[in-house]
């Protein structure tokens, strides 16, 4: 295992804690006067996907889990099972929705993408940081319409509801960045 400080711990960093996995998804810093400071991480269980809060005095030494990165292609969707096969050995993973909701949203067949994987098992799927996708509906954008700062919803091809600028039609190509998932 890999010890690292709570100062080094990031949004992503996957934590090895009481035996088990945690995502880290919010981290915060907080120094309340003359007293010590604090770190305080909002994690997701890997297995069981539930949300925990954990709070370190700054500069704890913490387990963070060995995982390796692979390179992968997303192959397809059959009901709530997602296939992927990884590159360097053709080697095909199912995974469940639950496990990889946050990104279900932005998955298209032959996507590359990184398995992140632990002990021989996946434990997280890593996006590119944008990919491009054709709007398959959205409402006519209607000139002088500002009410919400020159935007209309659109739905994409995977199905997601992103916000398009007014002139985008159905068939036209949008950028999604999938950190924020906002238009570019």
């Amino acid at each position: 295992m890999v010890k690292i400080t709570t100062s080094e711990v990031k949004k992503g960093t996957i934590l090895l804690i009481e035996g088990k996995l945690f995502k880290v998804v919010d981290t915060a810093h907080t120094h309340m006067g003359r007293g010590g400071a604090n770190d305080t991480f909002k994690v997701k269980d890997i297995i069981t996907g539930k949300s925990n809060v954990f709070t370190y005095i700054a500069g704890a030494m913490l387990e963070q889990a060995e995982v390796s990165t692979q390179n992968a292609v997303f192959l397809y969707a059959a009901g709530t099972t997602y296939s992927f096969m990884e590159n360097d050995s053709g080697e095909i993973y199912e995974l469940e929705k639950d496990a990889i909701e946050e990104v279900v949203g932005y998955l298209k067949e032959n996507l590359d993408v990184y398995l992140q994987m632990y002990q021989g098992n996946v434990i997280n799927v890593i996006l590119p940081a944008t990919i491009s996708y054709k709007i398959t509906s959205t409402v006519p954008g209607v000139k002088g319409d500002r009410a919400q700062a020159g935007t209309k919803p659109a739905t994409i091809e995977t199905g997601l509801e992103v916000q398009v600028p007014l002139y985008k039609e159905e068939g036209d190509e949008v950028t999604v960045n999938t950190l924020t998932g906002m238009v570019n």
